[in-house]
């Protein structure tokens, strides 16, 4: 049997919204289109357009929302396809995080891949925000590589050296401009653990499959049946 007070109070029970749609709603975003032809506008990047249906254009979308929601940095003061300085200023970083209302103090670089990059992609994106962030081009304080679940966050203020990629790992990017945290995760908070997606979980093991594997490391531990188990569920 069912109760119909149960019915009820799902039909009112809130529907939790994306970052993405949130952004939508609140006018920061813009996409439209039909479907495998749809186009996102950056509103606050003045009406920047790119196409949506670049698997690396949505990493970026949502990334964008949630610099905005999760971050807590003001929506104004960030922008998308920012113009790297140079001789020749071709480069351009996918999202910049500026520090001031006039958008000419860079706070955060941000480059943003596909879900599924190899290692050797993933770091070429490390030295390309890295070198974008630098005092001699944007001189920004941190750079995010984010490649759909996979993200780094790295110091690249003058507390380290130019060359360090390691001992400036931080754990995730501060957020609303203030110190770095210890973890990326805390227990009771909305930055708690929570259950992904079946997706999700197969992009993230056969990341680590890769990286095992690519790395030229073969792990002799595993039996048979782990294997048949890992097999099936990539499927």
């Amino acid at each position: 049997m069912f109760d119909i007070n149960d019915m009820a109070k799902t039909a009112f029970e809130p529907i939790m919204s994306t970052p993405l749609q949130r952004a939508q709603k609140d006018g920061y975003v813009n996409i439209t289109g039909a479907k495998g032809k749809k186009k996102i506008e950056y509103i606050t990047s003045e009406k920047h357009v790119e196409n949506y249906e670049d698997p690396e254009e949505k990493v970026r979308a949502e990334f964008f929302a949630e610099l905005i929601y999760k971050y807590e940095y003001p929506a104004n003061r960030i922008k998308v396809e920012v113009v790297v300085p140079d001789r020749l200023p071709t480069d351009r970083a996918d999202i910049v995080v500026f520090s001031d209302d006039d958008c000419k103090r860079p706070y955060a670089i941000v480059e943003c891949k596909k879900e599924g990059v190899t290692d050797a992609e993933f770091n070429q994106a490390i030295e390309q925000g890295v070198g974008n962030a630098t005092w001699v081009k944007l001189r920004a304080d941190y750079v995010v590589i984010i490649a759909g679940g996979t993200r780094r966050v790295l110091d690249v203020s003058d507390k380290y050296g130019a060359f360090e990629r390691e001992q400036n790992i931080l754990a995730d990017l501060p957020r609303a401009y203030g110190k770095p945290q210890e973890f990326r995760f805390y227990k009771g908070t909305d930055n708690d653990i929570k259950p992904v997606s079946r997706e999700d979980l197969i992009a993230a093991i056969k990341k680590c499959h890769q990286t095992l594997w690519g790395g030229g490391i073969f792990i002799e531990s595993l039996d048979r049946s782990t294997l048949i188990c890992y097999n099936i569920l990539i499927k």
